[in-house]
């Protein structure tokens, strides 16, 4: 079990005390410093709560850091017209006959925020394969590049947010099965993932799935992989999934590592089993996080890099996303961002006018925090 590590952590002490002169600039660099922790571990915890503001200001305070945050990436590199979008408060859904939820790894978003692959490292890639449904989703139609939630409420369970390195986990699937990808790694795995969800695109009149699932994103083939995408672990299969996938009943009744409750997070064991070689239990111990949140506190991480999810969550939690969307994930300064978020930084920033650069050079190959293993509603 792995908990947020002390770099992630931001005390926020400084924001509201001292003199008030001196206030903006610690705002300018609070923020500017989370910027390089949630390209390195993911994923930064501001903890708003130990300041005992109460709801109203705590939010005000958490709303003008995910403005200065989104100053600080815009002046690494992120594309200018990357804006904050504040959705309504969503309280939590447990379903019946449970008295907590946990939310299986997942991106926000999912319908439409999802990480693809840059046309720096796949020319023939088409940005248009960054919506994968346009229909039935639960949240905004806008791509969410860096998810935030402010925690109005910590509610009666566990308010724990878990953090999933997506890009280890690409890794160590291509390095189990063996697949040869070259010297440049992050290149070739963006390929991978691209040539991946391309199949599932072709395929969706087959699954009819709005959202690319877990396995599709890492090659499984069979239709019953591509075609239920999992979010609540206590979920159970309905009626219209069991006619049009009979091969999945039967694997709701035991998982793969035998301690999974609930019917979708039996299915889903059984889905990571395939597709990475570890049982669901086996794969938490390797890559699951846990940043547990007080009341008030922001919670900020990497919405494509990263998979998140929630442990133990109780019918009283609200959380109030804040994410950095762009309305179309398309142009020139996209591309340059996402080729660095997959070598987990920002590129360096360019003047308008100026020529763009290399890959290399753009992206920051090699930087420090760069490992080679380490939707919906948000957790």
């Amino acid at each position: 079990m792995k908990f947020t590590p002390a770099q992630a952590q931001f005390d926020c002490t400084a924001l509201v005390s001292g003199p008030r002169d001196r206030r903006e600039q610690r705002l300018d660099d609070l923020a500017a410093a989370s910027v390089d922790a949630i390209h390195r571990f993911g994923f930064a915890v501001f903890r708003i709560g130990r300041l005992r503001l109460g709801v109203e200001e705590s939010r005000r305070l958490s709303t003008t850091l995910a403005e200065r945050i989104r100053a600080a990436l815009i002046a690494r590199g992120a594309p200018a017209q990357m804006r904050l979008e504040v959705d309504r408060p969503q309280q939590t859904h447990v379903p019946e006959g449970f008295s907590t939820r946990t939310l299986l790894p997942h991106h926000d978003g999912q319908h439409c925020s999802y990480l693809t692959p840059s046309l720096q490292d796949a020319p023939d890639w088409d940005p248009a394969w960054r919506e994968f449904g346009d229909s039935g989703y639960t949240t905004t139609p806008a791509h969410k590049m860096y998810q935030g939630i402010f925690l109005s409420d910590v509610g009666e369970g566990l308010s724990v947010t878990t953090y999933y390195d997506w890009l280890g986990v690409i890794d160590d699937v291509l390095d189990r099965r063996g697949i040869d990808i070259g010297d440049d790694r992050q290149a070739a795995a963006a390929r991978w993932i691209g040539d991946n969800l391309r199949r599932a695109l072709k395929r969706q009149p087959e699954h009819g799935c709005a959202y690319p699932s877990f396995g599709a994103m890492l090659g499984l083939e069979e239709p019953l992989w591509h075609g239920l995408s999992f979010h609540h672990g206590e979920a159970v299969m309905t009626k219209e999934e069991r006619r049009r996938y009979p091969a999945g009943v039967p694997l709701t009744r035991r998982c793969a590592c035998g301690e999974c409750e609930g019917e979708a997070a039996r299915l889903f064991c059984h889905q990571v089993l395939m597709a990475t070689g570890l049982t669901w239990d086996r794969f938490r111990r390797r890559w699951e996080v846990l940043a547990p949140g007080e009341h008030c506190d922001l919670l900020f991480g990497h919405n494509l890099t990263m998979l998140h999810g929630g442990l133990a969550g109780g019918p009283g939690r609200i959380i109030e996303p804040l994410c950095l969307v762009v309305d179309t994930p398309v142009g020139p300064e996209y591309e340059r961002w996402l080729a660095a978020s997959w070598r987990r930084t920002l590129p360096e920033r360019i003047d308008a006018g100026s020529p763009p650069l290399p890959p290399r050079e753009a992206t920051g190959i090699g930087a420090p925090g760069t490992t080679r293993s380490g939707s919906r509603c948000v957790s």
